[in-house]
């Protein structure tokens, strides 16, 4: 390296010089820069995160007021915020407050409608007053100012007696403003003569006094109501049209004397009361009479003579009038049993017994009473100048109990059923050891019946038990039919027959005797006189208790077997073919069941209880003696799973079943086992 190319240190030292400086102004620029950055990003993100709104108003120019931070452009509102108080206001409309949620319910777009506010209307009238109506109200009478009345169409009437009615209908601007309103009627009269014979009568119209007659006054076309009176004589009204504006005249009116006032007593009160021949009413009455005349009145009353008084009032007389009238007597005798029996009339205690009594010709209530008898009540008419007489026989409480109950009663379906009553009868059911035939089920037990009771005269028919169940078939046996309609229902069970007596029950409005659950007899309602199955004790009673008490064997006398001749329908010749054994030489004419009330009845008038079918009972089956103490009303044992059949059938012929003690055991349906209804005559306590 040579020495030109040589690099050596050279001292620093500072330039001593000031540079000016700009430093000032740049920060100036720099914080404007800064603000004007910061303003717009305000602004920008003012607008990005607001939500624009234009306000549409009714009527337009109202002035906009916002509660909270919007911002406004023209007609658009910015807003930031989810709720806003919104008013609206302009002259002549009342202020709109609306609350703006634009979180939920946000719209570009929201119409204000304002309300207008009211008017006033002020109505004069150089006829007042006149009633004003606005829009069917009643406002009152001019000069009159109704004050807020809504802006729109109203129905304005104007009505004033003597001036026709007028409707008109007025626009009210509202707004705050008063309109107002003058009113001319048009007159509604005319002008009418009245005159009167004779005159000086005083006239009203309309209820109006006007003067004395002759007089002219005002009459309404639509018709005003005259009256015209003059003492001592008839009021005179009626109604009177005239043509509006026009003058006329009425024709003369001739007035007629006052009517008296009679008031009409009599004693006693009550009499009919008849006027020249027309009847008025009872006594007592206050009637008018056409003055200065005879008039007629007769009186009359049941018991008494008839009364007739003439009579004649003045005009505008008051007469009062008492009239006694005179009894009109009759006899009539009653011959009463028992002797002593006590005796009223009219509720009014005479002497006891036999008597003839006395009394007015009228209608009277007679009652004969004795304790342990049943009262009778008579009606009775007397008649004057002719004696009647009456015969009563009263009856003793029992008498008077059996009376009230029918001998025959007819149940629902048609059958027919017969009173019995036993009377406490005491006798036993079974047969003697010694008897030919007896089984041993037919352990002999002492009963005693009191309850009287309705049995049917006949088994009950398939057609009658068809009425409940339509579909029942009772089938046939080898081709012979059980099922006709007048044959005795067939084939079907103990619980068939309990149902339905229950079923009658329930046609007839009585109380259901079996008492049934899930379609099963659970137990009986012993305080039912509802239908129901006969007791044993029941059907022994009825079929082989003679009326002197005796207690037969066969249904037929004595106590032969076979029969002598046709007692009723059993196993016989006609069914060899169909049954194991029949009865020799005995022929009924019916190979199976015959119709029901076939052959005669017993000494009770029952048909077939000893033969055509066996019938159900409503006991259950047990086998128990007694030979102690009777047993009431016995109703078999309280439980079991068989019932008691008795009665032969057309199935049947030997001399055991044949006997009226003949009793078997059952549950299901068989050919040849039916049913006859039976039902207690009253409740108990209803018994006598």
């Amino acid at each position: 390296m040579t020495s030109k190319n040589k690099i050596s240190a050279t001292e620093f030292s500072p330039i001593q010089t000031p540079i000016p400086s700009n430093n000032k102004e740049v920060s100036k620029r720099s914080i404007l820069l800064i603000m004007l950055i910061l303003v717009s990003g305000v602004i920008v993100a003012f607008l990005m995160l607001s939500r624009s709104v234009i306000f549409v108003t009714q009527p337009e120019g109202a002035k906009i007021n916002v509660d909270g931070l919007s911002f406004n452009i023209g007609k658009n509102y910015l807003f930031l915020q989810d709720e806003y108080v919104i008013r609206a206001s302009k002259e002549g409309y009342f202020t709109l407050e609306e609350i703006l949620n634009l979180k939920e319910d946000y719209s570009p777009e929201i119409k204000l409608n304002l309300i207008p506010l009211p008017g006033d209307l002020k109505i004069d009238s150089d006829q007042s007053p006149i009633e004003v109506i606005l829009d069917n109200v009643f406002q009152g009478e001019t000069p009159l100012i109704i004050e807020n009345i809504d802006k729109g169409l109203h129905e304005l009437t104007f009505k004033k007696y003597g001036y026709f009615t007028k409707n008109e209908n007025v626009e009210i601007q509202g707004l705050g403003k008063k309109q107002k309103l003058n009113i001319s009627l048009d007159p509604s009269w005319g002008n009418v003569t009245f005159s009167s014979i004779p005159n000086n009568a005083m006239l009203s119209v309309d209820g109006k006094l006007q003067g004395k007659t002759p007089i002219t006054t005002k009459v309404l076309e639509t018709g005003s109501e005259i009256s015209i009176s003059l003492p001592g004589y008839k009021t005179f009204v009626n109604e009177v049209f005239v043509k509006a504006g026009s003058i006329s005249e009425y024709e003369t009116i001739s007035m007629e004397l006052a009517d008296g006032l009679l008031s009409l007593i009599s004693q006693p009160p009550s009499a009919n009361v008849t006027i020249n021949g027309s009847y008025v009413g009872t006594t007592p009455l206050n009637t008018q009479l056409n003055a200065n005349q005879t008039h007629k009145i007769d009186l009359y009353l049941d018991g008494y003579l008839k009364t007739s008084k003439n009579i004649s009032l003045n005009p505008e007389e008051k007469f009062e009038l008492e009239v006694n009238l005179i009894e009109n007597i009759g006899e009539i005798y009653i011959d009463i049993t028992p002797k002593d029996a006590s005796v009223s009339v009219d509720g009014r205690s005479v002497r006891s017994g036999s008597q003839t009594l006395k009394l007015p010709a009228k209608q009277h209530q007679v009652s004969i009473s004795k304790t342990g008898f049943e009262t009778k009540v008579l009606s009775i008419n007397p008649r004057p100048q002719m004696t009647q007489s009456i015969s009563v026989n009263l009856m003793t409480l029992e008498q008077a109990y059996w009376a009230s109950r029918p001998e025959i009663i007819t149940s629902p379906v048609g059958t027919k059923l017969r009173l019995f009553k036993p009377n406490g009868e005491i006798f036993f059911l079974g047969a003697p050891r010694r008897e030919p035939g007896r089984r041993a089920n037919e352990a002999k037990k002492l009963v005693q019946l009191n309850r009287p009771f309705y049995l049917a005269t006949t088994e009950l028919s398939n057609a009658e038990y068809r009425e409940w169940r339509s579909g029942h078939n009772s089938s046939s046996i080898r081709g012979v039919s059980l099922d006709l309609n007048k044959q005795p229902v067939s084939n079907i069970s103990w619980e068939d027959a309990a149902l339905f007596c229950n079923w009658l029950s329930e046609k007839e409005g009585l109380a259901q005797f079996y008492e049934v659950a899930n379609k099963k007899v659970s137990s009986i309602n012993w305080n039912s006189n509802g239908y129901r199955l006969p007791t044993e004790s029941e059907w022994a009673w009825v079929s082989k208790i003679s009326k002197n008490g005796d207690s037969r064997i066969f249904p037929w006398k004595g106590s032969s077997y076979p029969p002598s001749e046709v007692a009723d329908n059993y196993a016989d010749e006609t069914a060899s073919a169909i049954l194991p054994f029949v009865i020799k030489n005995y022929n009924d004419q019916n190979t199976v069941s015959a119709n029901v009330g076939s052959y005669k009845p017993n000494e009770k008038k029952i048909f077939n209880l000893s033969g055509n079918v066996s019938e159900w009972t409503n006991d259950f089956y047990e086998i128990r003696a007694n030979n102690s103490e009777p047993l009431v009303d016995y109703r078999g044992p309280n439980s079991g799973n068989r019932h008691v059949i008795r009665g032969a059938s057309w199935a049947l012929g030997s001399r055991s079943e044949l006997r009226l003690s003949f009793r078997q055991p059952g549950m299901e349906q068989r050919p040849d086992v039916g049913f006859r209804i039976a039902r207690y005559v009253d409740a108990p306590g209803e018994d006598l």
